[in-house]
């Protein structure tokens, strides 16, 4: 399946791909934290939020992550409101209207293990590591904690963030923090699979599904029912119509 790209920004394009409208983006997350990080994550997320409701769009990120394990220091010598805008970044991609496809090329270490905890769909290479951010106090603690938690569970989680254990690409993947490990030359038939498995997908059913499974971990049975039951209303008017 081939995609046609027309460049439309200096970090992006856009791609048509059958029905499915493909945003893409390169985010360099392979040194400290700074504005112009937080300026590409959010550029990607407006984007995505910018594009027709009912348009079957997908956002696909090429992640440039740590070299050869050269782990820098992360977020670097920056300002706590900085690391608020860095999560408030994060936070705004998690929500757009559409699936997220990461792919990472190098380690994914600090902001680039931060970006694919808030991906759908994440793809690393083999012979890759996961892992959080170091610093001389520990493990950083960044919101990929919370998403750590409820997306890997307590045990698992505190692997990462208590012992600063590093993961192997494979065992990342058999944790559920990755979808797909690649070699060589196999980074475009993964990202045109994961394109094609979201196809059907419609943007804002699915960030309302996204939004109802990472409330799961924190909300009551009984608080979360209306807000599925809602989803389930207009999924049957949606069938309803097409019929």
């Amino acid at each position: 399946m081939s995609m046609n790209s027309s460049t439309v920004e200096s970090n992006g394009a856009e791609q048509g791909n059958g029905d499915v409208h493909v945003i893409t983006a390169v985010i360099s997350a392979d040194r400290p934290l700074s504005a112009d990080l937080v300026a590409s994550v959010t550029a990607v997320a407006r984007r995505a939020e910018d594009t027709t409701p009912e348009l079957r769009q997908c956002v696909v990120l090429y992640i440039d992550g740590a070299r050869s394990d050269e782990y820098f220091a992360w977020p670097g010598d920056v300002a706590v409101a900085d690391v608020g805008k860095w999560e408030s970044a994060l936070r705004r991609l998690e929500q757009v209207p559409a699936p997220i496809i990461a792919v990472v090329s190098g380690a994914a270490y600090g902001p680039a293990a931060e970006l694919l905890l808030v991906a759908d769909y994440r793809i690393v290479r083999a012979g890759a590591t996961f892992g959080l951010a170091r610093t001389g106090a520990g493990v950083w603690p960044a919101m990929a904690l919370y998403r750590l938690a409820g997306q890997a569970g307590l045990g698992r989680a505190r692997e990462l963030a208590i012992h600063g254990r590093t993961l192997s690409a494979e065992v990342a993947r058999e944790h559920g923090l990755v979808d797909q490990v690649i070699t060589e030359g196999g980074e475009a038939a993964a990202i045109t699979a994961a394109v094609a498995l979201f196809g059907a997908s419609v943007g804002a059913e699915l960030a309302i599904r996204r939004r109802l499974l990472l409330d799961a971990a924190t909300t009551r049975f009984e608080d979360a029912l209306g807000a599925h039951l809602a989803a389930s209303d207009r999924m049957l008017r949606r069938e309803r119509a097409a019929s």
